[in-house]
């Protein structure tokens, strides 16, 4: 009997002491933009938006037999220092594989991300300011 509760008892400690480490490693993850101009942090992994290559997409108020794409150029720091350079292609076609390389650039579960959005969108004769591009994305909490 003496044996019996003993094992019971450790299992329950094990299985206590494993969810304690599980919520150590939990990352609190939020929505966030990759800019042109955010400066660098000299810790963790960090995007910047080197630049806007082309935007071909499908102006607001216009319709078009194709949505099109834009593509952008994104460097990637980690600690500070340049690690590689990306050119993210924003199109409903290459929407998965965007997602799976965020994942990798923030080992983050591919899961977790709704969303990786080039802004401003577009709009009939109006130019964009290419100062003015930003990279949103939504992360699922």
């Amino acid at each position: 009997m003496k044996t019996r509760i003993a094992i019971v008892f450790l299992s329950l400690l094990c299985l206590s002491v494993s969810a304690q480490k599980r919520k150590k490693v939990k990352v609190k993850l939020t929505d966030f933009t990759i800019t042109q101009t955010k400066t660098l942090k000299k810790t963790g992994t960090q995007l910047f938006l080197k630049q806007v290559i082309s935007d071909g997409r499908c102006p607001e108020g216009i319709n078009c037999f194709w949505a099109g794409e834009a593509q952008a150029n994104i460097s990637t720091y980690k600690n500070g220092k340049w690690i590689d350079e990306t050119i993210i292609t924003f199109t409903p076609k290459k929407e998965q594989e965007n997602k799976e390389w965020l994942s990798k650039q923030l080992s983050i579960p591919i899961e977790k991300i709704k969303s990786m959005v080039l802004f401003p969108y577009p709009k009939d004769s109006l130019k964009i300011n290419p100062k003015n591009y930003v990279i949103k994305v939504a992360i699922n909490k």
